[in-house]
């Protein structure tokens, strides 16, 4: 009799991001300067029968049971967009979660390749996703994901890549969770109550992207963390930032870093500086907060 050899876990990747200048701002329209992480998400696909397994989170999500819960209709999304393998999927997060790093986007990504999806279908599918669990998202974060590197992107324009030497950044998490839908929900708030002011913001915004999109093709670290720091009064005027991130900022800012602003949507999640990584760090966990050191490059 004849016997069916045990498949062998296939492993799939995904990107964690952060963005340099221009959240908030790029669901608007406007361009947003962001990076691919190293790190991300991993996937391993093995013969099953379509569960989703977080061991980190002591979560199983099975398809052939209905849910309401955020996760199991995210994945439902890509599912349905896939002809589904029969396979179990057990997914590993390799940076912080609810952090404003795009583990979300890394985790919808790595999900459609380990379904085969890619290109165009993969795309679709990621954005779904990320409509679930973030209500109006731009687009940004999965197209990092997807492609790596630096870049600059709008809505209706995609990834445009930038080349550019590896940037350093230290990274620092607040200890809150980042608040991506209500930080949007409040961005809209103040479009809608304060249209010239909100507006202008958004205007000056862009201009620092495109000053800091043409110091990091210098190397001009420099240049960068002011334009990083000059975005995050910007911020912290939409109402976006919170006490804990303002802390790390000026935490970072005295201990010599170039600048610093938070990354994502704010409300919480992480910190980024540029600048004197060692010394950022070191005061970053002498104040009481989890920091690693990350590089983003092409």
């Amino acid at each position: 009799m004849s016997t069916v050899a045990p498949m062998t876990p296939r492993q799939h990747r995904a990107h964690g991001k952060v963005i340099l200048l221009g959240e908030h701002s790029v669901v608007y329209g406007h361009p947003a300067l962001a990076g691919a992480l190293a790190d991300g998400v991993i996937v391993d696909a093995t013969a099953g029968r379509g569960l989703l397994r977080i061991p980190q989170w002591d979560v199983v999500i099975d398809p052939t049971v209905d849910s309401d819960a955020t996760l199991a209709r995210a994945y439902a999304e890509i599912r349905a967009r896939a002809v589904a393998p029969a396979v179990d999927l057990t997914l590993t997060f390799n940076l912080p979660t609810g952090a404003g790093l795009g583990s979300s986007a890394a985790m919808a990504v790595a999900v459609g390749r380990a379904l085969g999806l890619e290109g165009a279908m993969l795309a679709d599918a990621a954005m779904a996703s990320e409509t679930v669990i973030h209500g109006t998202p731009s687009g940004l974060d999965h197209t990092v994901s997807m492609a790596g590197g630096f870049g600059l992107f709008t809505r209706s324009g995609g990834l445009a890549s930038l080349k550019a030497a590896p940037l350093p950044l230290v990274i620092g998490h607040t200890g809150k969770a980042r608040d991506t839908k209500g930080r949007v929900a409040r961005v809209a708030q103040l479009l809608a109550e304060r249209s010239d002011e909100t507006r202008g913001r958004f205007a000056a915004i862009e201009a620092l992207v495109q000053r800091g999109a043409g110091a990091v093709a210098r190397g001009s670290y420099g240049e960068l963390g002011a334009a990083m720091t000059e975005n995050q009064r910007h911020l912290e005027a939409l109402d976006v930032s919170c006490p804990e991130i303002e802390r790390m900022c000026a935490i970072a800012r005295d201990a010599g870093a170039f600048g610093a602003k938070l990354t994502g949507g704010g409300g919480g999640g992480c910190v980024i500086a540029v600048g004197n990584d060692r010394p950022v760090a070191d005061a970053w966990r002498a104040a009481g907060y989890e920091v690693f050191s990350a590089t983003v490059s092409a």
